[in-house]
């Protein structure tokens, strides 16, 4: 079973569309007959016993699950899904910021960083740490859109670390960049991850690279570019840590 988390915008989407190709595979969207009926929008996994029910039957080589929304619940969907892994997207934020507010519009910042502050029944401020919470609080005395969309970025992503994922030989992380550039070799690398040895021969990747580098002019003040830059800096160092000790294929 292999769990996609991030933040949204960072390449889920077209990475659980890719692993849709293989016949073998069984993936469940954002919202599918996991999803919670409770939640007005769909998007909250259904509790886990339920989701383990649900699953406990099926024959596919390689479940997928993309619970965007409960990445802050990473451990304990890894601690509770039988022989469970995880892949982490992430993208740099200026090219998220301009994806995000031109997929959901342009006032989508504000609404999403209106939540984490302001709501912490909302998935967006659940289990954000005050610490983090007070930077971000600083960061946006006046935030205009794309500020806002960066400091969601920022807080999603903090989860990675404030969960300790770093250290968890069980998740992944994946750099949209490299992915966008080579998918073929990464998506094997994912499978290999998730205990999936039986390639497809038939996959098709038809995934462009356009698009890395293009929010570079998004204009981000300069207290969230810092906060959001230093973030980049450790998941990419992580990234190069773990592929560094990564076994050899």
């Amino acid at each position: 079973m292999l769990l996609i988390l991030g933040c949204q915008r960072s390449g889920t989407t077209m990475l659980s569309e890719v692993l849709s190709q293989d016949p073998r595979s069984d993936v469940f969207p954002e919202k599918s007959a996991l999803s919670d009926p409770a939640d007005a929008d769909g998007l909250r996994l259904r509790p886990l016993e339920d989701v383990k029910e649900k699953l406990a039957k099926n024959t596919a080589d390689l479940i997928v699950l993309k619970p965007l929304v409960e990445s802050q619940n990473a451990r304990a969907l890894l601690d509770s899904l039988p022989r469970c892994r995880a892949v982490w997207m992430f993208r740099d934020y200026r090219d998220v910021v301009r994806s995000n507010l031109k997929m959901f519009g342009t006032d989508n910042g504000r609404r999403d960083l209106s939540a984490i502050l302001n709501d912490r029944q909302d998935w967006r401020g659940e289990n954000v740490p005050e610490d983090i919470l007070r930077l971000v609080r600083e960061a946006a005395e006046v935030p205009t859109e794309a500020d806002a969309a960066a400091l969601f970025w920022y807080v999603r992503n903090t989860l990675f670390f404030q969960q300790a994922l770093q250290e968890d030989p069980r998740v992944l992380l994946v750099p949209y960049e490299i992915f966008v550039r080579n998918p073929k070799v990464e998506t094997d690398a994912i499978r290999r991850f998730a205990g999936d040895q039986g390639f497809a021969r038939t996959d098709r990747y038809q995934i462009s690279s356009k698009s890395v580098g293009a929010g570079r002019d998004v204009p981000i003040a300069p207290r969230v570019a810092e906060l959001c830059d230093d973030l980049l800096a450790r998941l990419n160092q992580a990234w190069e840590t773990q592929s560094a000790t990564a076994p050899s294929s």
